[in-house]
This record gives C-alpha cells, structure tokens and sequence, in this order.
C-alpha cells in the first residue's frame, strides 16, 4: 500500500464522506489528528455522521479545505469510535492541533450540542 498517512501530513481538515442507508455519500469537513497509522476526529453524539457511521463503517477521506473541498485523493477507511482514556487522550490531541480558536469552539458545541465522541479511521481497508 502506498504510504497513505503522508496525503494528510500539514492539513488542517479532512472531508469525511460518510454513507446513508441508501448508499448516497455525505461529504463533512472535520478536525483531526494523526497517530500512528490512524486519522481520529471528534463529533458531536447528536450529529447524522455518528447514525451513519454506526449504520455503516466504511467511509472516505481526503485532505480538504475548511469547508470540505477536497485538495487530494479519497482514501477508502473504516470509522470505529474510541472509548475511555483513549478517547480523552486523543480529544486532547485533536484540540492541541488549532489552538486557542479551537478550544472556544468545542467549549461552545459542547455547551450546545453535548457529549462528543471521538473516531478512529483505520486507511486502505
């Protein structure tokens, strides 16, 4: 498999295209993180991605802008929430990576929209 971490080395977002039941993609900018051989990113438990990727796993990513243009190729990944320590270590993390801007977003979604919930995408499957 061609080494395909590096498309999302120095990229602020991801497009996440997640699927509904009837097959049709829906393409969602996020935040995120690389560790190891995965992308994680957090969401809200309220959001439709959540319902689809536990409808469906299997999803797509692409280096995007921060509104979900894609500046790279789509890369096939399955999507598998994160618990416990992990999931706070890597929420961390994630937030690490945009800074004082960042933290007064998740402060107010959180506020708002409640619990987040933190993914793994596991490339090339």
């Amino acid at each position: 498999m061609v080494n395909t971490m590096a498309n999302f080395t120095g990229q602020k977002y991801i497009s996440l295209e997640t699927y509904k039941k009837t097959g049709e993609p829906v393409r969602t900018p996020v935040w995120f993180a690389m560790e190891n051989d995965k992308l994680y990113f957090h969401t809200s438990h309220k959001t439709w991605k959540v319902k689809r990727i536990k409808q469906n796993p299997e999803v797509r990513v692409a280096p995007s802008t921060w509104g979900g243009k894609p500046k790279g190729e789509w890369v096939k990944g399955v999507a598998k929430l994160v618990e416990g320590e992990e999931a706070k270590r890597i929420f961390k993390l994630i937030n690490s990576r945009y800074g004082l801007n960042g933290r007064i977003i998740i402060f107010f979604e959180k506020l708002f929209q409640g619990q987040r919930l933190v993914f793994s995408v596991r490339l090339g499957s």
